[in-house]
């Protein structure tokens, strides 16, 4: 039996980091199971949970020393909780809101009550509500291109985009792009690259418009999404609540730090090795992005279409970073916390104050900007942020009495943000082998969701497919 140890995301929970019981199979202690997960992120634990609770037994191997994959939750002084990774719940989040109540995980709103502040250049203004004080026409130029967007990304599907019409031609140019030809206006192009390079972890020059008009609509279309990122919940102790809840009930049939590095196809399942020794079982489902699946060493190898789409969907950049603060000052100024930046390094600040709790503020640096900061010396980058909350909010900013931060592409189980993204020529070439079972090879994460992909719910509802998909195709007999 495996040993138990103290999850270091939370001092409360206790999870496994050993081995499952060697059941015999034939070749003398060697662990096998009905099906392999690897991956214990939020796909990797939903498709886990969903198995057992059909009678299958099921191992999931985690690389890391901690669950929750691209969510990652501390908590500081006090026991409050900073969320360095995914966060939030919103409308639509349906299977997320399922899982949250069935755990007993409670949300809150963050406050909105004051004004937001937008900088720009070295102008800085307050505002009310959801829009920035820009010129009529800038919002006016906006709103049309949202409308054209819209329209595009109805058109489609997001379990066969390459199908789409037009697909080749919108495949094959940058987001970059068609926001200069369908948005002249300077601000408002900025104001879009903005909302996208937040969205999607990237810059827009880098991401195919086919992909941004998928990811649109496997967001409900411009207004759902818009929607989904203004009206949102945090959870009161961590985004990470959910997923160590599932992790206890998993048991001795999670362990930790054992990245797999090897997958070997047999006439009769399949044989998942690594440090640890090797696993047998009749199914795999590898629930960690393209990029990271593609770094396992394949026996046979993987088709080619497969293959190539592992080269070439790389992760996005996020840089996330928190200065906590004896108390929510700004709420004393009568700002939400809130503050849009048009021109400078940090794009968005907002305000995580949990109730009750000290004042917290975050900021998400995407793309190239991410990658610049996380260059430079800590303390630096430091003083960088910090100086852009002090634009926003006054000098007081300036001296947190906290600070966390989380180069995601630094992370070696992530090495990137909360999302991968398509570049032009993907997604029409080999797009459609994202989600194809290889023989007993299932795939599962954020990416391969045509609901909320790049968000915890699209994991969850990956998850909870790869997991069909498995049950679909095992010999043995569920609750047998």
């Amino acid at each position: 039996m495996i040993g138990k140890a103290r999850c270091p995301n939370c001092p409360g929970c206790v999870l496994s980091v050993g081995a499952v019981t060697a059941q015999s199979n034939g070749r003398p202690g060697m662990d096998r199971a009905d099906v392999i997960v690897v991956g214990a992120g939020y796909a990797g634990l939903s498709a886990a949970r969903a198995l057992r609770r059909s009678g299958v037994d099921v191992l999931v191997l985690e690389a890391s020393a901690r669950i929750g994959g691209r969510v990652h939750t501390e908590r500081i002084e006090g026991g409050w909780a900073i969320d360095l990774g995914a966060q939030s719940i919103s409308q639509g989040h349906t299977a997320f809101a399922a899982l949250a109540q069935e755990c007993g995980a409670k949300t809150f709103t963050p406050p909105t009550a004051g004004r937001s502040v937008l900088l720009e250049g070295t102008t800085h203004r307050t505002f009310k509500g959801q829009h920035p004080p820009l010129p009529p026409l800038v919002l006016a130029v906006l709103a049309q291109a949202m409308w054209r967007l819209e329209r595009l990304a109805a058109r489609i599907d997001t379990e066969r985009p390459w199908a789409a019409p037009g697909a080749d031609r919108f495949d094959a140019m940058t987001a970059a792009t068609w926001l200069r030809r369908n948005l002249p206006e300077r601000r408002a192009r900025n104001l879009a690259e903005v909302m996208i390079g937040e969205e999607l972890s990237v810059d827009v020059g880098s991401v195919s418009m086919l992909a941004l008009l998928t990811a649109i609509r496997a967001s409900g279309g411009v207004e759902s999404g818009t929607a989904a990122e203004s009206v949102l919940e945090l959870f009161v102790e961590g985004a990470d609540a959910p997923a160590l809840a599932i992790a206890e009930e998993l048991g001795e049939d999670l362990r930790l730090d054992s990245p797999v590095t090897s997958i070997q196809r047999l006439a009769d399942g399949v044989l998942v090795g690594g440090a640890f020794g090797a696993v047998r079982g009749e199914r795999v489902i590898v629930a960690v992005p393209p990029t990271l699946a593609g770094r396992i060493d394949y026996d046979p190898p993987l088709p080619a279409a497969r293959d190539h789409l592992t080269q070439r969907v790389p992760m996005g950049s996020v840089l996330k970073v928190f200065a906590v603060y004896e108390r929510p000052f700004w709420r004393d100024l009568g700002r939400t916390g809130q503050a849009f930046n048009l021109s400078g390094p940090i794009p968005v600040i907002f305000d995580a104050s949990r109730p009750g709790g000290p004042g917290c503020l975050g900021a998400l640096i995407p793309g190239r900007a991410a990658h610049r900061l996380a260059e430079l010396p800590a303390a630096t980058r430091r003083s960088t942020v910090l100086a852009e909350f002090a634009r926003a909010f006054g000098r007081v900013a300036l001296a947190p009495i906290d600070w966390r931060e989380k180069a995601w592409a630094e992370d070696p189980y992530c090495r990137g943000g909360y999302n991968a993204y398509f570049p032009p020529g993907v997604l029409t070439s080999v797009g459609h082998a994202l989600r194809t079972p290889v023989g007993p090879i299932h795939w599962a994460g954020s990416e391969t969701a045509t609901e909320w992909s790049g968000y915890i719910e699209g994991a969850i509802r990956s998850g909870d497919r790869a997991a069909a998909e498995v049950l679909g195709g095992l010999s043995i007999t569920a609750g047998a």
